[in-house]
């Protein structure tokens, strides 16, 4: 009895001590992690010339609190019923995808505050008086057929002139 204590008192140590394998959630972040590890180092040329990815993948599984050793067997376990591993990666492409969608949001975002904080940091012009608002229209004639108007043409005339033939002072009703 005492010998069979033993026996599966090392059996538990021996298998607790080897690698283990990495849940479905945590394997999702891992690889989520791991991918844009990947493409940032594909993007910056000198992180590209200095990067091992082995030490690059061990931060992200220490993140995790696992080891490459765990991270590999998990693969293993996960690529023996390829099924799971599909799941684990569309998993990752949704994630991707939503973060995709969200720092759109926020680079257009940024992009409005800062078109917003040319405007408004934008010097003024104090010594200029504004123009009126006044521009020649070439030509304009109306025509009233019931209840309708139809517009027309006529020589050079202000906008303003223009209101007050079309839009007379009520007073002068």
């Amino acid at each position: 009895m005492k010998k069979a204590l033993h026996i599966v008192l090392l059996i538990l140590l021996v298998t607790a001590c080897g690698p283990r394998i990495i849940s479905r959630g945590d394997m999702t972040d891992i690889m989520r992690d791991i991918l844009l590890q990947d493409q940032q180092i594909k993007q910056d040329y000198a992180l590209r010339r200095q990067a091992d990815t082995s030490l690059v993948y061990e931060a992200v599984f220490e993140k995790y609190g696992y080891t490459t050793d765990d991270f590999l067997r998990s693969v293993e376990f996960y690529l023996s019923d390829p099924s799971r591993m599909e799941k684990i990666m569309g998993k990752v492409a949704e994630d991707l995808e939503k973060d995709s969608k969200v720092l759109d949001q926020e680079i257009k975002l940024d992009e409005w505050r800062d078109n917003l904080m040319r405007i408004y940091n934008r010097p003024v012009d104090t010594t200029r008086r504004p123009h009126p608002r006044v521009r020649p229209v070439d030509t304009l004639r109306v025509r009233f057929s019931g209840d309708s108007a139809w517009l027309h043409s006529i020589d050079s005339i202000s906008m303003h002139d223009l209101d007050t033939i079309l839009f007379p002072p009520v007073d002068s009703l």
